[in-house]
């Protein structure tokens, strides 16, 4: 009877009361439960997603853009920013949204947000363009710096992979509203070969250097390759061991992931170990991070010491 309960309790922790503090006080001043917010919440990914299938369905019809950093825009990114955005906006939390297609006058005052959502309202722009399969909508919501929920929809599987840090992580399907799986971390057991994630866009000799580094203390490793936010989902779901990434990417594109796997048992930290902050430097370029299904290993001092 004990196992059935512990199971049920899992299976329900978005039902149960919030045991997050900081999100717990933000929800009381908009007069939100935590599951009024994650029903809101996946009801808009469930719209997003079904937007974001619409346009990839004719992606080699649509015109693309290069911006400043040479990343690529299509009308997807475009839409998707204006229906989350708006979304987010209008909720009863009345938070501000950082995007990566926000433009410089509705994020000049970012640095006194306590609080804001930062999304990316299509992660893998290239993967969505040469149909891969591989892009995700990320929505994550930062207090004080710390990336406290988080949500990765995969639109090509019909999954949003939500998490909230103390709370737990789940899967819901599509149309299904609050009915979901949870989902937990496994740890690494020696001697299997370890499993780490990279990109095939990922420069050979800097994933060479970062499997080597792994080499030298677990033996066996194995590359898998995933595109987008998808290698978060890849570690919490046990499919990898570690995401290391020392190659250039922004705050959108680590913050949802990072309080998903936080909330599945994992960790997410900067090279020198330490909890990675949002919306806090002049920069919105991530520091180098390590995402580990297992956090009683110190993946941070075993890639970083001595580079």
């Amino acid at each position: 009877m004990l196992i059935h309960q512990v199971l049920v309790s899992m299976l329900m922790w978005w039902s149960e009361q919030n045991s997050n503090i900081q999100l717990q006080t933000l929800l009381a001043h908009g007069d939100m439960t935590q599951q009024t917010l994650l029903s809101d919440l996946l009801g808009l990914m469930d719209e997003a997603s079904a937007i974001a299938r619409e346009y990839y369905r004719k992606a080699d019809e649509l015109d693309v853009i290069k911006k400043g950093d040479s990343t690529p825009l299509t009308e997807a990114d475009t839409a998707l920013h204006h229906l989350i955005t708006g979304h987010l906006r209008s909720m009863a939390i009345g938070l501000p949204v950082l995007s990566e297609e926000s433009n410089l006058e509705e994020i000049a005052t970012r640095h006194s947000w306590k609080a804001c959502w930062i999304i990316d309202p299509l992660d893998g722009t290239k993967e969505f363009i040469e149909k891969t399969d591989q892009f995700t909508i990320n929505v994550s919501l930062v207090i004080d710096g710390r990336a406290e929920l988080g949500i990765i929809s995969i639109p090509c599987l019909h999954e949003h992979w939500v998490g909230i840090v103390g709370n737990g992580a789940a899967i819901f399907s599509e149309g299904k509203g609050l009915s979901g799986r949870a989902v937990k971390t496994q740890s690494y057991i020696p001697p299997n070969p370890l499993v780490m994630l990279a990109s095939h866009r990922h420069a050979p000799k800097r994933v060479e250097a970062l499997m080597s580094s792994l080499t030298r203390s677990f033996g066996e490793v194995h590359r898998l390759n995933s595109g987008s936010a998808v290698k978060f989902c890849d570690v919490v779901s046990g499919a990898a061991d570690v995401y290391p990434r020392t190659s250039p990417c922004s705050e959108w594109d680590v913050a949802a992931g990072d309080a998903l796997v936080r909330a599945a048992g994992g960790s997410v930290t900067d090279r020198e170990g330490h909890q990675i902050l949002y919306n806090q430097r002049e920069s919105l370029l991530a520091q180098p991070f390590v995402a580990a299904a297992d956090p009683m290993i110190d993946f941070a001092q075993i890639i970083f010491a001595g580079r």
